[in-house]
């Protein structure tokens, strides 16, 4: 990513645009120029060269959305990410069609958009690689690497991530090792109730003396037979790991291990572009809220710019009955992609989760415990278990 990113904006509103160039301006953002819609602003772009392009669309949304259409095909390279007060689903999907990068509603925040043209520029620089070839490839002899990924936190991805990896011992009889590779909160050895006494950046600096004799040596063990890489207690020791030790590090965990989880933050950075690109499986996770849903077509919408495998993502949607949310058919219409998994809403998940254990473990019979144990036997390729009467009866 561009260390100072320079950034235009156009936008039909003259005065919209000069109220986001303040904002910027005073963010320390390096704003080359402004433009309206159509040959203004292509024109401003053949000028300034710049690495983003922000671009407000409002009704009527044609003239915006041609514009955007039309940087797209004329400067493929240069990431946009479109402004709005548009907020529906359907207003995000035809931003992306026509090109845009992220979209973001407003009122807008200098943090907001500074963490949008970083995210667009991470993106932008990862497809470059990829097309290039330089991106990671996990060993085809190892194990199966299932990335659990979200474009957005408070989702549930780490509630999943630990009773898919519980469940996947207990129903299997297998090797699993769990990976807390969230940068910011890393609450993977809080849901299971084990210490934070070696983490992932202990692993890093010793990495030169690692390999498949001795990693079992920097992994935290679980009462279920999960083996725990925790993320590290202080958020500033993350600087210590980047994507070329989490390449490494996974190769290690797959040679070793039958499943590796990868337990991402609900953001893009280069660490979430490793553990997407060493997946065998993507478990993309989603709410039923506006908000979760329209991150989610960035999400999609991403992956597709990188021409990425779609038979490896697999939607999951978590709180699936929870009322007065979107239905189902309009998250399918929404985001053009079938839903693999539905993940019922449950009560006893927070109470498990405050108390340390996963509920596949806790109550194993209960409607979402039984999900989750179906989900990990699904994914290890055996058939969901046929339950007595009796447990049907419980789950209700």
């Amino acid at each position: 990513m561009a260390r100072n990113p320079k950034v235009i904006i156009v936008d039909g509103n003259l005065e919209a645009r000069s109220e986001l160039h303040k904002m910027l301006a005073l963010a320390h953002v390096a704003v080359l120029g402004e433009a309206g819609y159509g040959v203004d602003a292509q024109t401003l772009v053949e000028d300034a060269q710049p690495d983003v392009a922000l671009v407000g669309v409002e009704e009527p949304v044609a003239r915006g959305l041609q514009t955007v259409e039309a940087l797209s095909a004329s400067y493929p390279n240069l990431p946009i990410v479109v402004y709005s007060s548009l907020a529906d689903g359907a207003s995000v999907r035809r931003a992306m069609l026509a090109g845009a990068r992220d979209y973001l509603t407003q009122p807008l925040d200098a943090d907001t958009v500074l963490s949008s043209i970083r995210m667009v520029l991470d993106q932008e620089e990862h497809r470059q690689r990829r097309l290039t070839g330089e991106v990671p490839q996990i060993a085809a002899a190892g194990g199966t690497v299932i990335t659990v990924f979200g474009a957005k936190g408070g989702i549930g991805k780490t509630t999943i991530a630990t009773n898919l990896a519980t469940a996947l011992v207990r129903e299997t009889g297998q090797t699993v090792a769990l990976v807390d590779m969230d940068t910011r909160f890393g609450d993977v050895a809080i849901m299971m109730d084990v210490p934070v006494d070696r983490n992932i950046a202990d692993l890093t600096r010793r990495l030169d003396h690692v390999d498949r004799s001795n990693i079992k040596e920097y992994l935290v063990q679980h009462s279920s037979g999960v083996a725990i890489l925790p993320a590290p207690s202080h958020p500033g020791d993350w600087n210590v790991v980047s994507p070329d030790h989490i390449e490494q590090i996974v190769r290690l965990l797959a040679q070793t291990h039958d499943f590796v989880i990868l337990d991402t933050p609900g953001t893009f950075n280069e660490m979430v572009a490793a553990a997407l690109e060493m997946a065998t499986v993507v478990l993309l996770v989603t709410s039923m809220d506006v908000a979760s849903i329209k991150d989610t077509v960035l999400a999609l919408n991403m992956l597709r710019s990188w021409s990425f495998p779609r038979e490896k993502v697999k939607l999951a949607i978590n709180h699936a009955n929870v009322a007065n949310s979107v239905k189902e058919k309009d998250v399918v219409r929404t985001l053009e992609y079938e839903v693999f998994w539905q993940i019922p809403y449950d009560e006893a998940v927070t109470k498990s989760t405050q108390l340390g254990q996963p509920i596949v473990l806790t109550k194993p019979n209960s409607r979402v415990g039984s999900n989750l144990i179906d989900l990990a036997r699904v994914i290890a390729g055996v058939r969901p278990r046929q339950r007595s009467v009796f447990e049907r009866l419980l789950r209700r």
